[in-house]
């Protein structure tokens, strides 16, 4: 729900940081138990990479 206020104030276009948040998502415990989560450190890891890059 937040990707297009980030992406931009982040100066990124929206669809690579949905791709950052996908490359960087958890599926469910066993296939089955909770809901998939972004893991917060690697995206920021991924998203400091790609600045690092520009």
């Amino acid at each position: 729900m937040q990707i297009a206020r980030i992406a931009q104030a982040l100066g990124i276009e929206a669809k690579q940081l949905q791709t950052l948040i996908s490359q960087n998502t958890n599926g469910r415990f066993l296939g089955i138990f909770g809901e998939p989560g972004v893991n917060v450190l690697k995206l920021n890891l991924s998203l400091d990479h790609v600045f690092s890059v520009l």
